[in-house]
């Protein structure tokens, strides 16, 4: 077992936090020191992202919209820069009508007791 990389105190622009020696995960510099960027997820998997200062400015710029950003390839949910969508008319859901209906028929309900209690009495 070896010892546990001591952690340094790091501050790169806007990240300050504590930085271990390690490798970058995205320029792949060894020996450098790193912080937790966050986590990536893809094709049902999850890593943990370890940056050093330069990435972690680049990321931040890469965010920010920061100078130009590279072209947006195609997603599962559209197929380039997607445009706001005109506000629609929302459709129902199977909730919606299903409350609706219960609604209809509880009024419906009340109203013929109403009215049987009306034709009783008269």
């Amino acid at each position: 077992m070896t010892a546990p990389t001591p952690l340094a105190w790091l501050h790169a622009e806007d990240f300050t936090g504590w930085a271990r020696t390690g490798t970058c995960s995205m320029c792949r510099s060894g020996d450098v020191p790193v912080l937790w960027a966050g986590s990536v997820v893809a094709h049902g998997r999850a890593r943990a992202v370890l940056a050093c200062a330069s990435c972690l400015t680049t990321l931040r710029d890469f965010v920010q919209g920061a100078g130009e950003s590279p072209p947006r390839g195609p997603t599962r949910h559209g197929t380039g820069i997607s445009t706001p969508a005109a506000s629609a008319k929302p459709r129902w859901t199977a909730t919606d009508r299903a409350f609706m209906t219960i609604t209809v028929l509880g009024v419906t309900s009340l109203l013929a007791s109403v009215a049987g209690a009306w034709w009783t009495v008269r």
